[in-house]
This record gives structure tokens, C-alpha cells and sequence, in this order.
């Protein structure tokens, strides 16, 4: 199932997770263990597909898996040895990478230490996860030396399913059997058209958009100082017209009155004998 899931190369990381002496019990719908998978749960929640198997015949074989999807979909391993999410170098190229992650064993006494362990691993894998340059990702998460587990009677579990089974209020909400891609905003992205590139209705468009609008009320206080301006110089223009016209109408008036006033007088040069 694993297997066929991951020929599909859908993924841009796989993330490959062992924890040592990780149970089931952990990873039930408890206050105490929803309390230390708080980022784990929450990737659950936003995941288009989830496999929950608490309990399996023997452990998976991740050394197998990790080959498998470097033969088939041309990944790169990345390794996390010590508990450090340095270990993880940030990259920006589009190859897929198998992150393989290796913790170290829970504490199989102290349930207080335990809880912390997980809540810290739990953190560890967000920060990992924050790293990863896609939002296309897939987690494995298993123990390849799980935990005791006291046997429990047929009768009991049958009679509470979801408190054997794991996170089964995530896992057996009807609101996840549907099948439904939960990103396709990141999938199925409206391609880019190039705008018609037809001459006359860009030149008609361009034309449109050179037009000067005189009643545009953007236009006139983008432009405010410089409307102001013109506008004063075109007074002062204006006035010095009619003041240059007043100046010419009263000189017109005295020259009539001048020119009327010699009328009445004769003047002669003639000489008396």
C-alpha cells in the first residue's frame, strides 16, 4: 500500500521517521497524548491522505522504502542522527529528497519524561517540516523496536475501537473518508495567459488610457501646484490686459477732448501791413 502510494512521486519529501519504543497507546485520542502532538495532529488535520495502522505483523522496512524512492522518483537522502534539526540544511532546488530521520528511544519508566521526549520530537519535526521549500510532503512515522504492549482481550477493543485505534478523531471523521485534495489551491494553479497581443486593440487600449480626463478629480490634485500655477499665471495675464486697455481707453479719451477743444480756436500767421 506504502509502496503504491509513494510510485506516484507526488511528494517533494518524504519524511521517514523511527521512534524507538513508540506504541500505539501514544498515540491514542487521549488529553495527554493530544497535549504532546500538538504539530503532528495538525498536519493530520491538513493532510489529504492518512493511514492509521496500530497494529502490524512485524515493523516496516524504511531502509527499504528510502531505496525505493530514490530509484523511483530520483531523490537524495538527508540524514538526522542526533536529535537536531541542523541537521537538515535549508535547499531551494527541485529535487526530492528522503529525510530520514532517526530518534533516539523513549524513556520506558518515567511517563512524565516520556510525554516531554515526544513533545519535544513532535517540535523537532515541525521545525524540519518549516525547512522544506514545498508544501508537498509525506510522513511516515513508526518504531523499528516498538514499545511493550500488554495484550488486550478481542472483547474489550471491539467494544472501544477508537481507544485502540490511532488519533481516531482525526482518522475516522467522516469529513476525511471523501476524497478530497485538501491543497489543490497548490496543485491546480490557473495558468498565466499572455494578453491578446493584437495591435489595434492595444493601440485602442493604450489610447484609452492616455485620455486626460478634465473633470477627473485624481487628476486634479495629483496635479494641484501645478494647476495653481497656471492658473495664476493666467490672471495676472488677464489683468495686465486690462489694466494695458484702460491705459489705452483713457489715453483714446483725452486725445478726443484735446482734438475737441481746438475746434473753437483759429490761429493765423499772417502779417499786418
Amino acid at each position: 500500500m506504502l509502496k503504491k502510494l509513494i510510485t506516484q512521486c507526488s511528494s517533494d519529501a518524504y519524511l521517514l521517521i523511527n521512534l524507538p519504543g513508540l506504541t500505539y497507546t501514544d498515540l491514542t485520542s487521549t488529553p495527554s497524548n493530544i497535549a504532546s502532538w500538538p504539530f503532528l495532529r495538525k498536519y493530520m488535520y491538513m493532510a489529504s491522505t492518512l493511514i492509521g495502522l496500530p497494529r502490524m505483523e512485524s515493523t516496516l522496512d524504511l531502509d527499504f522504502l528510502e531505496q525505493y524512492i530514490i530509484n523511483t522518483c530520483e531523490a537524495e537522502t538527508i540524514n538526522v542522527l542526533h536529535d537536531d534539526d541542523n541537521e537538515v540544511v535549508e535547499y531551494f532546488d527541485i529535487r526530492k529528497r528522503v529525510i530520514r530521520i532517526d530518534l533516539s528511544p523513549l524513556d520506558q519508566h518515567d511517563m512524565d519524561r516520556r510525554q516531554g521526549e515526544i513533545l519535544n520530537y513532535d517540535q523537532l519535526i515541525r521545525k524540519i517540516l518549516r525547512k522544506l521549500p514545498s508544501p508537498h510532503y509525506s510522513i511516515i512515522l513508526t518504531s523499528l523496536d516498538p514499545g511493550i504492549v500488554h495484550p488486550v482481550p478481542k472483547v474489550i477493543m471491539e467494544g472501544d475501537p477508537g481507544g485502540f485505534s490511532i488519533f481516531s478523531d482525526i482518522l475516522d471523521n467522516p469529513l476525511h473518508n471523501g476524497e478530497v485534495e485538501k491543497n489543490d489551491n497548490f496543485h491546480k494553479v490557473e495558468p498565466n495567459w499572455n494578453p491578446i497581443r493584437d495591435s489595434n486593440d492595444r493601440y485602442l487600449r493604450n489610447k484609452k488610457l492616455d485620455e486626460i480626463k478634465v473633470l477627473d478629480y485624481e487628476l486634479w490634485v495629483k496635479n494641484e501646484k501645478l494647476i495653481t500655477t497656471i492658473f495664476v499665471m493666467i490672471l495676472s495675464i488677464f489683468m495686465m490686459k486690462i489694466v494695458s486697455f484702460l491705459n489705452y481707453l483713457k489715453q483714446r479719451i483725452v486725445e478726443w477732448k484735446t482734438q475737441k477743444n481746438r475746434k473753437g480756436i483759429i490761429v493765423s500767421n499772417k502779417k499786418q501791413d
